[in-house]
């Protein structure tokens, strides 16, 4: 049976684009896509696991076929992060973010022959702990060689049913020197902001906030956050979200980036297909174009995941339904 996009690379106008995405498609979906986590046992017949299926069911989402060729375009603007892109993330954040944040805040002379030893000392004082249990500290932990304390929970929960005093008695007990949280993506920072304040109120030692990936919202939240703590709270995202990965409710001053443009129009299409207003995601002014291997963040625009009278392209596993 013929796809929605076969047809393209028989026009003369998009035949060479087609055909150099549909070579990164089909490398992608061997190599990346076939691992999408919330589709490694489901293959309904609503939502299959192969990806060419999907992409066929989604694109026919769109009403007209200037929509449909956008939507095929927009799959090349989406930042993914696979297994190995993660594993990637884990090394650099505790190979280079946390060292240089342990050096900054002890001041740590580059030049002493006491350095490296210090500085050794220093990461195994260190605490790290996920903000949330998105993030999968036992994966951070084993690829870093990480043995020790006992226990790294997620400041999520310990927000909502932690014994603060038991908490801080821990930290004084192991004698850490300071604390790293860790998230895998944060959007705008509003679900981890309870774990942050936990940390401010309790911890008692220097705290590094540090989101693998993070949207430029959240960027700016939590860096607010970071300078209104007094020095409590440190933060040092690995990767911050560009602006090619990000579109905005309302469009922005002077040129912009084709991919934004391009996710605004097809947000606009779902909207109107669907009649949810909320096309933007959790942040409602603005939405991101990023997937991850684990799952699609609900930060990102809702014609890539939604189930809404949609047939999504990644389907989202949620946390809790969007009102």
């Amino acid at each position: 049976m013929a796809r929605i996009f076969d047809e393209w690379q028989t026009e003369q106008d998009r035949e060479l684009l087609c055909s150099e995405l549909m070579e990164k498609y089909e490398l992608y979906a061997k190599k990346l896509f076939i691992n999408y986590e919330p589709l490694l046992i489901s293959n309904t017949e609503s939502v299959p696991r192969d990806f060419f299926q999907r992409l066929d069911r989604w694109l026919k989402n769109f009403p007209n076929d200037t929509d449909q060729w956008d939507a095929f375009q927009l799959i090349n603007d989406i930042f993914y992060v696979g297994r190995h892109e993660l594993i990637e993330l884990y090394r650099v954040a505790f190979e280079v973010i946390v060292p240089n944040w342990i050096c900054d805040i002890h001041k740590f002379n580059f030049r002493s022959k006491d350095y490296y030893p210090n500085l050794q000392l220093a990461m195994k004082q260190t605490w790290f702990c996920p903000i949330t249990d998105s993030l999968r500290i036992s994966a951070f932990r084993h690829i870093n060689h990480i043995e020790e304390p006992d226990f790294f929970p997620d400041w999520r929960s310990l927000s909502v049913f932690g014994d603060e005093a038991a908490i801080k008695k821990y930290i004084l007990d192991k004698k850490f020197k300071q604390v790293v949280l860790i998230e895998d993506f944060v959007g705008s920072g509003k679900q981890i902001t309870p774990a942050l304040k936990l940390a401010e109120r309790i911890c008692g030692v220097p705290v590094l906030v540090m989101p693998l990936v993070i949207g430029a919202k959240g960027n700016s939240n939590i860096s607010k956050f970071a300078n209104d703590s007094e020095g409590k709270i440190h933060f040092r995202p690995v990767v911050v979200l560009g602006e090619d990965c990000m579109v905005t409710k309302a469009a922005p001053e002077g040129r912009e980036h084709a991919s934004s443009l391009r996710a605004r129009n097809l947000i606009d299409s779902y909207c109107r297909s669907t009649g949810d207003n909320s096309g933007y995601g959790f942040e409602e002014s603005q939405g991101y174009l990023f997937v991850a291997e684990t799952n699609c963040p609900n930060n990102t625009i809702r014609p890539i995941h939604s189930g809404n009278k949609w047939s999504p392209l990644f389907p989202r596993s949620g946390r809790r339904s969007k009102k």
